[in-house]
């Protein structure tokens, strides 16, 4: 007898998972398995992913989310993971927690981060999208924790204060000069700039304004860096500019040192695999519980992968280019091979047994229906439900 198709929802509806203990136990590994550091610091990325759920009246807290397709109904999901290697997009998720519809991301990934911090042994760089700074993550900014994170152009800043005068009394000034970053005419000039030479002719220009700070945090001294990219013939490769930010130290290699938070994008190329790949968001669960379970599930699949992948084989198919040397193959190829590494290394688990002829229900049961939940729609008085 083989195994069926409904033993999977059969198992995610038994199979109960001890988070508190689960966590620790992959930062420790991403700590072990990880081969990128930088100066002694790992690199985490942080973002949040929609779980749509548009035909499911009975799963509890579905709500309006956006994604890269637009607004779609259904739940999302803030994932916390370690880029693992230089070289590749794998990363070593580390936490995944549903984000309810009464809360924020950025509330949700503060969560996330000082967990982090609490169980992690080596210090940390967190790399997140332009929604991240706000105070509840800025706040944790530390010796254990630096933040790399992109900046909006219509954010504002602060510089520092002018010193008081003497004699003037009063409350200590708290704020500088305010810039807008996408004013060039309340910039001022830059603390350093630099000029780094491409290889195809073009450059790219690197201004970074040191002792710069938010309103709601003074106390936290950032570096703001814009990174501007040109064509050989003098002309923008983009249109906007990429605005940074760093709570780090100013004298930093920023030559190669920007390029770290393009790293932040293998946490994009794991929601991407997971949903296509590992059936992340095809599972139809009537109860949001063991949509979290599989969740998990699911991102313990993938880090099956990542643990077996440098014993895979590259199994491209003909259309594809060879694995470069000295780099790991990729999430899809080490997909295609798992079936002969697990037959390699056998399942502790036993044979099923035919245990007989089911009963099935008793004649005359009728299960009750089971409620039915509106959408939660987030207006400006708070989340409310919605018809």
């Amino acid at each position: 007898m083989k195994r069926k198709f409904s033993s999977v929802y059969k198992g995610i509806e038994r199979t109960r998972i001890d988070e508190e203990s689960l966590r620790p136990l992959l930062v420790k590994q991403a700590e072990a398995s990880g081969t990128l550091w930088l100066d002694g610091w790992a690199l985490y990325a942080l973002d949040h992913t929609p779980y749509p759920r548009h035909a499911a009246p009975t799963v509890f807290d579905r709500g309006y989310v956006q994604g890269a397709d637009g607004r779609v109904i259904g739940h999302q999901y803030s994932l916390l993971g370690r880029v693992m290697h230089e070289q590749g997009s794998w990363i070593g998720i580390v936490d995944a927690q549903r984000i309810a519809s009464y809360q924020r991301p950025t509330v949700v990934g503060a969560t996330q981060i000082a967990e982090l911090i609490a169980q992690a042994t080596w210090p940390c760089i967190i790399s997140a999208d332009s929604e991240y700074p706000v105070e509840v993550i800025l706040a944790l900014a530390g010796k254990k924790l630096r933040l790399l994170i992109r900046l909006r152009g219509n954010n504002k800043l602060f510089g520092e204060p002018e010193p008081r005068p003497p004699g003037k009394r009063g409350a200590p000034i708290k704020h500088g000069k305010q810039i807008k970053l996408n004013r060039e005419e309340t910039l001022g000039e830059p603390t350093r700039r630099l000029r780094v030479e491409e290889t195809d002719g073009g450059w790219v220009l690197i201004s970074v304004w040191e002792r710069m700070h938010f309103k709601s945090c003074p106390n936290l001294p950032l570096c703001v860096v814009r990174v501007e990219s040109f064509k050989a013939d003098g002309q923008r490769r983009f249109q906007r500019p990429l605005w940074l930010l760093w709570t780090g130290p100013a004298e930093m290699d920023w030559a190669s040192f920007w390029r770290v938070y393009l790293k932040r994008f293998c946490l994009e190329c794991v929601h991407q695999f997971t949903k296509n790949s590992l059936a992340w968001t095809r599972g139809r669960f009537g109860y949001t519980g063991r949509e979290e379970r599989w969740t998990w599930l699911v991102m313990l699949a993938y880090w099956q992968l990542l643990l077996a992948a440098p014993i895979a084989r590259d199994m491209r198919r003909p259309w594809e280019k060879p694995t470069p040397e000295g780099r790991l193959p990729t999430p899809a190829r080490v997909q295609r091979d798992y079936l002969r590494i697990f037959g390699e290394i056998g399942s502790p688990t036993s044979s099923p047994k035919v245990r007989g002829i089911p009963p099935g229900r008793p004649r005359g049961y009728r299960p009750a229906l089971r409620p039915r939940f509106n959408i939660v729609y987030k207006g400006r008085g708070g989340p409310v439900m919605k018809l």
